[in-house]
């Protein structure tokens, strides 16, 4: 911890969520898209505030972009403060440790006041370019490494993630790409799930990977260089196609018993019907008519068995060409119980463990 003139200051790397709390005075806009999960969103400025006072500090000047952003958080002074009481209390015994983007003005003036007021805060050095900084440098470190990856494949609709949400519960090295994207990987995957940014993702990512370095090993899913919008980063990808895979067969009424399930089409309707014309020109014509009709019966049965038959299964398996291990196996699941088939899966990994 440093402490200069002012106020006392504390890098990212010596953060201590036993003793410390984190506030980010940033923008609610800014906040979405990026920050410590846990940390508390106490805006100096709302989105309109922030954009006003960018446009100003490049067309007027920045002495009268600061003399802006004073007014508005002389205003909102009162309100602070009630945000400050409120959290001294609610993590009391904690101290809070303030950040912005730059570790800048923002947090310097939220800090200075909640000094001032009594409350023994700090900022966050370098604010959230220093954890983005620390991100991309992990990112690097752990390209590196030569893992071990245990590759959990299988079509469309045969439980990948489920299977890989039991085997975190049993604290196998499980790395949830797809959990880290909020996305489930299909054309339907962001359905009903709120959007994540690119850098969130590898925030979450490098803090999953984190504890398995010493092990060198992970099991993911076999998922495509893009989740959604998210990219995965290249060295998972090639970790990955050379990695042991554990495919899962199920039969096809359960696979869409599944997605059914997941995907929840007579909540999600129309956002199914507009995902859906994204990979309709795909298609044959003959499936085209088979799925428009089902969607307008709302017979979602027989259009998610069409769409699998024509559409993600030969997708999967020319996918599936990318993989080179010579170490390959598959457990056909679709007369087991689901604690048959975890116990199947289970014991193909620890051949692999």
């Amino acid at each position: 911890m440093t402490e200069n003139t002012f106020h006392p200051q504390i890098e990212y790397s010596k953060l201590n969520k036993n003793s410390m709390y984190v506030i980010d005075v940033r923008s609610p806009e800014e906040f979405e898209e990026f920050h410590i999960p846990n940390s508390i969103n106490v805006p100096l400025f709302s989105n309109e505030e922030r954009k006003e006072i960018g446009t100003i500090y490049k067309q007027v000047s920045p002495g009268a972009a600061k003399k802006r952003g004073l007014f508005y958080y002389a205003n909102k002074l009162p309100q602070l403060y009630d945000s400050w009481i409120e959290l001294e209390e609610r993590y009391n015994g904690k101290h809070p440790v303030v950040m912005c983007a730059r570790g800048g003005m923002r947090s310097r003036a939220f800090v200075s006041m909640m000094r001032t007021m009594g409350i023994n805060a700090f900022q966050l050095t370098g604010g959230i370019r220093s954890i983005r900084e620390d991100v991309r440098k992990k990112l690097e470190y752990f390209s590196t490494v030569d893992w071990n990856c245990i590759v959990i494949a299988g079509n469309t609709g045969t439980g990948k993630t489920e299977w890989l949400r039991r085997l975190k519960e049993k604290n196998y090295p499980v790395i949830d790409l797809e959990g880290f994207a909020n996305h489930r990987g299909s054309i339907f995957g962001h359905i009903g799930l709120p959007n994540q940014s690119q850098k969130q993702f590898e925030y979450e990512l490098v803090h999953a990977l984190n504890p398995n370095v010493e092990s060198k090993t992970i099991i993911i899913e076999a998922e495509s260089k893009r989740i959604g919008k998210i990219i995965v980063p290249p060295f998972l990808i090639k970790r990955k196609e050379m990695g042991q895979v554990i495919e899962i067969v199920d039969c096809m009424e359960k696979r869409v018993e599944r997605i059914e399930k997941e995907y929840k089409p007579t909540m999600y309707h129309e956002e199914i019907i507009e995902a859906y014309a994204c990979i309709r020109k795909r298609l044959s014509k003959d499936a085209q008519l088979v799925i428009d009709d089902s969607f307008s019966k709302k017979d979602y049965k027989e259009a998610f068995t069409s769409l699998l038959s024509n559409y993600y299964d030969p997708k999967y398996d020319f996918k599936m060409r990318d993989y080179h291990s010579s170490d390959y196996c598959t457990i056909n699941i679709s007369k087991l119980t689901d604690a048959e088939a975890l116990q199947g899966i289970e014991s193909h990994i620890k051949r692999y463990l």
